[in-house]
């Protein structure tokens, strides 16, 4: 397991669990504590995000009933996941895992790529299961199970949210909960131990930062978001996924500096909205002309699964006007750690598209996940102006004799 909680009330914070060769979280024993703010992804070869047991009172009813409370979570699956871990007493497939009459708390909480079941009971006792957006009021604790029915779930086309089986009558149902796309900045649902980078804040505006859970009172960080992350992203300069470039720097995203996809009309990028942050491929389309401050400085994204090294193309018949000065460049970089600089291909870069004359006619540039052509007739043709920008860091390898940049 990655962390276990074994009976006791310790509390946690800032949790992170990656690809666990069995559990990622695992409370037993009558563990009566509070969790806040975890991330929880797994590997192909992972058992469960989350099991939670009772232990079951039906055989030992004078023990303590578990009782989590975990609050703002992401538990990310592998829908490949197989749950076959010799160390486990339990490979039945789901993303978290709730048996022996456990009871808890389970509010702000983000589900996805799970193939099966989001969530999987099947051994109930005599807890009071409740539903809704608030733990219920005529029962104590430790002897209720709440799961609010703001819990974000989203996984695979088979997958249902909830699945109750054996001794657990339907409480929740299939379809139980929000079955919404949380809004990730970048986290795609192929995620697995080789996720080459990502970033699993939600988007600002989101989905994840509406219909969230109220927090008890004591202990918990009160927040306004559904998910282990806000803007802050707390892995970030501590943690195996920022020391290996998987993440990017805990930049703060706003609804102005993330960019990405077609840009259709004209644009300017302006220096007090710096970091712009570039997440994946952007397309200065046939008429739109980019304007960048002095000052300016561009962080890209790492390539991610099932799409191309973030890079800014110029398009045929586009424009970008980039004045920087001396005491003012205009700098693309990567957004990975600083510790981890100087290196090569860790984003796409800078790719201008014209129209004058080169052998062969046309060409196109590799590693675009559209377009790309290059080349013609006209040996006038204006792209538009760099001065004092400076590219460091790119030149993505795609595959075998085919890279970005």
């Amino acid at each position: 397991d990655g962390v276990e909680f074994f009976g006791g009330t310790v509390d946690a914070k800032f949790v992170s669990v990656l690809f666990a060769g069995d559990d990622g979280i695992d409370t037993d024993q009558g563990y009566q504590g509070r969790i806040q703010f975890a991330f929880v992804m797994l590997g192909d070869g992972s058992n469960h995000g989350a099991e939670m047991d009772g232990p079951n009172r039906a055989s030992s009813p004078d023990v303590v009933r578990s009782f989590p409370q975990l609050y703002n979570a992401l538990f990310v699956g592998d829908i490949a996941n197989d749950p076959n871990s010799v160390s486990s007493d339990d490979q039945l497939e789901a993303l978290i895992r709730l048996r022996e009459g456990t009871g808890g708390e389970f509010g702000n909480l983000i589900v996805l790529n799970f193939g099966s079941a989001g969530v999987f009971q099947d051994r109930c006792f005599d807890e009071t299961r409740s539903t809704g957006t608030s733990p219920p009021t005529n029962v104590d604790s430790p002897d209720y199970l709440w799961i609010s029915s703001n819990t974000i779930f989203n996984g695979g086309a088979t997958s249902v949210n909830v699945d109750e089986q054996g001794s657990c009558a339907e409480v929740y149902t299939d379809s139980y909960g929000a079955s919404v796309d949380p809004q990730l900045i970048l986290l795609p649902a192929t995620s697995d131990q080789d996720l080459p980078f990502f970033d699993p804040r939600p988007v600002p505006g989101g989905t994840a930062f509406t219909d969230f859970d109220d927090l008890p009172a004591e202990f918990f960080t009160q927040v306004q978001y559904r998910g282990a992350f806000g803007s802050d992203l707390w892995l970030s300069g501590w943690s195996w996924l920022d020391e290996n470039g998987r993440i990017p720097r805990s930049f703060t995203p706003t609804q102005s500096n993330l960019v990405g996809g077609q840009i259709t009309t004209s644009t300017t990028w302006r220096a007090a909205d710096s970091p712009i942050l570039m997440t994946s491929q952007v397309f200065v389309s046939n008429g739109a002309t980019l304007t960048i401050e002095a000052g300016t400085t561009i962080y890209g994204y790492g390539r991610t699964y099932g799409a191309g090294a973030p890079a800014l193309i110029i398009e045929q018949n586009a424009m970008i006007m980039a004045r920087g000065t001396a005491a003012n460049p205009i700098t693309f970089t990567s957004a990975v750690s600083e510790s981890l600089l100087p290196a090569e291909g860790l984003w796409g870069g800078l790719i201008i598209l014209g129209n004058a004359p080169i052998a062969g006619g046309t060409r196109n540039v590799e590693g675009l996940t559209e377009g790309g052509t290059y080349g013609g007739n006209n040996p006038n043709d204006n792209s538009g102006v760099l001065q004092y920008v400076r590219v460091w860091y790119g030149g993505s390898v795609i595959g075998q004799d085919n890279e970005i940049n």
